[in-house]
């Protein structure tokens, strides 16, 4: 069997680190992924041609990390022979690498007619596809990769992800759960299984005390897992938006005094409630338009008494720095804070932005 390990960066909007999107590890709450991340695929060999010293060596610089040089020569080792299936896989992932995801589909699909049973080659394909916004098409590729290999846990983390995107929380655990047990190393499962916690708790009303045990629970679990993504990744793609989660999710997580300043007030306990006064818009970053990404991010956040909006919870994000945009759109919101008995008190907020394409 052949390992071949796969690393995806795509920049996000404020250049900070690159982007996931190995959506091979997106999420990130729907991903606005991050690394997105980190896919293994495998793959039986087959006799690899001879006189093919561009393959062997673009392979080389591959495994060196030295992406573009790896796709400039297995560009001609694929022109030399067609049929070498070796040199298209490593070219689709080189591809992948830098960003050239169109020819990285071409290259998978190639590889695939030439071994169309390649578990490897339809999860690097399926990582490919997610990562251009093709969602129906990447699940339906991942679904085919664990019906030849149900062990690739590359391709649970697709389906899961896919599945976090379409509402589907329940399906969207249990695949990043599955990811785990096949690969407790692969960091991107752990933000997954936390942004779907996320989206748990988020159904959980906030006011409810019948059910404040269990969204106390989901947001322990949240913050574990987040934890350990951060742990893992110390030096990843939007740190800060997850690091400031993470202390959210800590925050939440913890039952103050009705006069502990860092409570949070119900909304049905205000006086009076926020009044918005402006609400900037977040803009559309180049890489969303170029991918054709649209959706909704859903935030919740604490209106503060001080008038500052902090303690940011993404619920439902989007790649490709929307889901940053948005926070920093929010940042910037101007309101009246709540009050409580003639005194400003913070209070959730949730928030939503919609990005479409005309």
């Amino acid at each position: 069997m052949h390992y071949a390990a796969i690393k995806i960066f795509r920049a996000n909007a404020t250049k900070n680190a690159a982007s996931l999107v190995g959506r091979f590890a997106l999420p990130i709450a729907a991903v606005s992924l991050m690394i997105i991340g980190e896919a293994y695929g495998r793959t039986q060999q087959a006799a690899r041609p001879d006189g093919s010293a561009d393959r062997e060596r673009g392979i080389q610089l591959y495994n060196q990390q030295q992406y573009r040089s790896a796709a400039e020569i297995l560009v001609k080792a694929v022109k030399e022979n067609k049929a070498d299936y070796d040199a298209w896989y490593y070219l689709g992932l080189s591809q992948a690498q830098t960003k050239d995801l169109k020819d990285a589909t071409k290259s998978f699909e190639t590889a695939i007619k030439i071994q169309p049973n390649s578990a490897a080659a339809h999860s690097g394909l399926a990582f490919v596809l997610l990562l251009r916004n093709k969602l129906t098409p990447a699940f339906a590729e991942a679904r085919l990769t664990l019906s030849l290999d149900p062990a690739i846990a590359d391709a649970h983390y697709v389906v899961g992800l896919v599945q976090l995107r379409m509402g589907h929380e329940t399906d969207a655990l249990a695949e990043a759960e599955t990811t785990l047990k096949l690969n407790r190393d692969f960091a991107a499962a752990y933000l997954l299984k936390s942004q779907v916690l996320a989206k748990f708790v988020a159904s959980i009303p906030v006011d409810d005390k019948e059910t404040k045990e269990e969204r106390t629970k989901r947001y322990r679990e949240a913050a574990t897992a987040l934890d350990e993504y951060l742990r893992r990744v110390p030096n990843g793609p939007l740190r800060e938006t997850w690091t400031e989660q993470l202390e959210t999710l800590r925050l939440l997580s913890n039952d103050f005094a009705p006069d502990d300043p860092r409570r949070i007030i119900p909304s049905k306990e205000v006086t009076t409630k926020v009044r918005v006064l402006s609400k900037p818009e977040p803009t559309y970053t180049s890489d969303a338009r170029q991918n054709g990404v649209t959706g909704t991010v859903i935030l919740r956040c604490v209106f503060m008494a001080d008038g500052s909006a902090k303690h940011f919870f993404v619920i439902s994000g989007l790649p490709d720095g929307l889901t940053e945009q948005s926070i920093a759109a929010a940042k910037r919101i101007k309101f009246v804070p709540a009050t409580k008995d003639g005194r400003p008190v913070s209070m959730w907020m949730e928030l939503q932005y919609n990005f479409n394409l005309y």
